[in-house]
């Protein structure tokens, strides 16, 4: 009896003990699983060509949309290196016991490897390029210009929307309005589901303004606990909506034409959107616009191109945008160093790249005022901020040595 007991007994220490290590193993293995999702060897999965809905089949949606201009799409994903799951395995013993996945990555904080930005450029819906964003830059480049005929060949470029956009909104009384909603826009007739696109369209570009947005699946849980549906910009529902979702202004619209002409492969698009102040009912701002495009059969690009144009009247009414751009796209960051706008991307032709600003410099104050200063992001956009034809001087920093860097706006497209 006490061999059978003693048997027993290593048996137990021996299940215990794998028990375990296999749950050791499986916690720190959080850790490695995350890294092989989250992997820039996903990108091995495109090709070209391939879609927009057919890229985000493959690698998901972008962790940040950088551009959307109503052609040129480009997408942000943070991705770890190739092998970051080999180091994150070498360090399952100890990722055990200090914490495994609930702290991932803990590995990290004793090492530089970490996730690194990674880009993923569209034109007109579909895949151009993709990579690190400096080993991608003349690539972009090239983008830029695909899709564009030139008049040189002697096609037609392709067509400005016809867009108009006003409304009593100012510089004064947009912090009146920090929180907004869009409610689903009304869908073309014959055409379901485009009332959904455009609502997607604005948000993008509204959060691009620094506006908080409420979450399409916060709008969606109200509009199910209160039973409603939204079919007129004047309805009280929609106040009533906006008002529990926390929103000091509602966004409501609706898209009148989306038409394909198979034969012609060209397309019409027609769309118009309201602004009201979810206190008061007063309509805010007002925007329409339509663009008949003989040059593509491509309408959604053609939307996003009247919104981009509507909103950038918006954007200038209320001083969230200037009259002129330099073509950078750039990211507010803090370090110890203080605050300062990292250069993402430079837009090939446009001022910024002419006047010698190049990606991964750091702009650390605009017309001798330090970023630092700027106690918001919207602060720090407006410090930056410069109407069509001044001049914008930019203290850049580039490798621990400092600048001056000059460049004459130009005026934004749509205004």
């Amino acid at each position: 009896m006490a061999f059978i007991s003693a048997d027993r007994w290593r048996v137990r220490v021996l299940l215990g003990l794998a028990c375990s290590l296999l749950t050791g193993a499986l916690s720190s293995g959080c850790g490695v699983g995350y890294t092989i999702i989250k992997s820039e060897a996903k990108l091995d999965r495109l090709v070209v060509p391939m879609t927009k809905a057919q890229v985000i089949d493959e690698i998901g949606l972008p962790d940040r949309v950088l551009r959307d201009d109503g052609r040129m799409l480009v997408w942000e994903y943070s991705l770890t290196s190739r092998k970051q799951w080999l180091y994150e395995l070498g360090y399952c013993p100890l990722s055990v016991w200090i914490g495994g996945c609930l702290f991932y990555p803990f590995t990290n904080i004793a090492s530089d490897q970490r996730e690194y930005p990674q880009h993923v450029v569209l034109v007109n819906e579909e895949l151009c390029a993709w990579g690190p964003p400096a080993a991608i830059l003349q690539r972009r480049r090239a983008c830029a210009t695909v899709g564009v005929p030139s008049a040189q060949n002697g096609s037609a470029a392709r067509p400005e929307p016809v867009v108009s956009g006003n409304g009593p909104i100012n510089r004064e009384t947009i912090d009146k309005y920090r929180t907004m909603a869009v409610m689903l826009f009304e869908d073309a007739a014959g055409a379901p589901g485009t009332g959904s696109r455009v609502a997607g369209i604005v948000t993008t570009l509204m959060l691009d303004l620094d506006v908080y947005m409420v979450e399409r699946a916060k709008l969606d849980e109200v509009l199910k606990e209160q039973v409603i549906q939204l079919k007129h910009a004047d309805d009280a529902n929609v106040l009533k909506v906006g008002k529990l979702l926390g929103a000091q202004a509602i966004i409501v619209g609706e898209v009148q034409q989306w038409e394909r002409h198979e034969q012609e492969r060209a397309h019409s698009v027609s769309l118009s959107l309201r602004m009201i102040d979810v206190e008061t009912g007063v309509l805010l701002f007002s925007g329409e616009g339509h663009l008949a495009d003989r040059t593509t059969d491509d309408p959604e690009g053609s939307a996003r191109l009247i919104t981009h144009r509507m909103l950038a009247r918006f954007g200038s009414q209320t001083g969230l945008l200037g009259s002129g751009r330099i073509g950078v796209n750039w990211e507010l960051q803090e370090e110890h160093t203080g605050r300062f706008y990292l250069v993402r991307e430079l837009r090939s032709g446009l001022p910024a790249e002419k006047a010698g600003l190049k990606v991964g410099d750091q702009v650390v104050g605009c017309n001798g005022v330090a970023l630092s200063s700027a106690k918001t992001e919207r602060d720090a956009k407006r410090l930056c901020q410069v109407d069509a034809g001044q001049t914008l001087q930019l203290d850049v920093r580039r490798a621990d040595h400092a600048m001056e860097v000059s460049v004459t706006a130009e005026k934004r497209p749509g205004l």
